[in-house]
């Protein structure tokens, strides 16, 4: 077993190998960033996303930009800068880095981002595309100390319920215990994200282990990027709170009255644009569908967003989620008072 150094200092961007801007549809405006990392199938979404923070933050001080690996055609919702796309290859990843089904390459990217767009931004917000921006000031939340960390989180579900559990995807390669975010968003200080060679380090990290990393993604106990960042970072990262990163499934999702939510994560395969039960309220699909059918016509993704919560289809469903959540409150409700405000940080 090996306990990995925490990031390093080197002064050497590197991008990382095969990764490279191929086009943009507008150059860089500001200092700081936004910025997805999609395929062609999840591409709406993350514009869905795009949007809604474009029109809830008119006076914003960043780019959002979305990073993809196909070049979209023209469109209202981009034409301008309102939202920045830029097309990267990186198929060059393919031989290094391990997928499977439902995460597909492109994952991998939010690693390689920040060096680069190192020339344009200082401070990047990572954001899954299956995110639903509610509220808070992102310009704040991008400006925030991090006590020269070149990492802010926010912790994985998997603590919140069970603060001293042990993960078991980066048991193997850590010893002891250690803090675990989930890397659906991540606030980036690219100086020493670059500087720790993080890019450099996930893939030579991936090729001396491809062999254990295989086995435990055959165990379901391997979460790609999200393990290795875990490992690469073990502690040496800044804890934001969860209302940044609400991971909202089955397990939370009637939880989220009790807390002001600025950013919900739809972890899992159900999504409010797709999955098998209605788990998502109206205030959720009734926005995806109006941007499907309205701003963004895709008749593909607007048929699979879900219908509200459908209780009277699922009746039983709802009530053995609500079941769980009377056994687990004790456990994830103290959450709710672990930080004293949206923007406190912890070492």
């Amino acid at each position: 077993m090996t306990d990995p150094a925490p990031p390093r200092a080197d002064t050497t961007p590197r991008a990382g190998p095969g990764v490279g801007l191929r086009a943009q549809s507008a150059p860089a405006r500001h200092r700081r960033a936004v910025f997805f990392c999609v395929d062609r199938r999840f591409f709406p979404y993350a514009l869905f996303v795009a949007d809604q923070i474009a029109r809830k933050c008119p006076a914003r001080s960043f780019d959002i930009c979305i990073l993809t690996d196909h070049a979209p055609d023209p469109h209202p919702l981009w034409e301008g800068g309102r939202i920045r796309i830029l097309t990267v290859d990186f198929a060059a990843l393919a031989d290094l880095l391990a997928t499977d089904a439902r995460i597909s390459l492109v994952a991998y990217l939010r690693i390689f981002a920040p060096a680069m767009l190192a020339a344009d931004y200082d401070r990047l917000l990572y954001l899954d595309a299956d995110v639903f921006y509610q509220r808070g000031d992102l310009d704040r939340l991008l400006g925030l100390d991090l006590g020269g960390r070149a990492l802010g989180a926010v912790r994985d579900m998997i603590q919140l319920r069970k603060p001293d559990r042990r993960p078991a995807d980066t048991a193997p390669f850590v010893e002891g215990h250690h803090r675990y975010f989930n890397s659906g968003m991540l606030l980036i200080d690219v100086a020493g994200f670059v500087a720790a060679d993080v890019a450099g380090r996930a893939v030579a990290f991936a090729a001396e282990h491809a062999e254990r990393l295989r086995a435990l993604q055959r165990a379901n106990r391997f979460f790609h990027d999200q393990t290795i960042l875990n490992i690469l970072f073990r502690d040496a990262w800044a804890e934001l709170s969860l209302v940044w990163n609400y991971e909202y499934s089955h397990q939370t999702m009637y939880f989220a009255a009790m807390f002001d939510v600025c950013i919900y994560h739809f972890v899992g395969r159900r999504k409010p644009f797709k999955g098998s039960y209605g788990g998502f309220p109206r205030r959720f699909t009734q926005e995806y569908r109006r941007f499907f059918a309205e701003d963004y016509p895709d008749p593909a993704a607007l048929a699979g967003v879900r219908d509200g919560l459908e209780i009277g289809q699922h009746r039983l469903v709802h009530a053995g989620v609500l079941m769980w959540h009377a056994l687990n409150a004790h456990r994830f409700l103290p959450n709710e008072a672990r930080f004293a405000d949206d923007y406190e940080v912890r070492g």
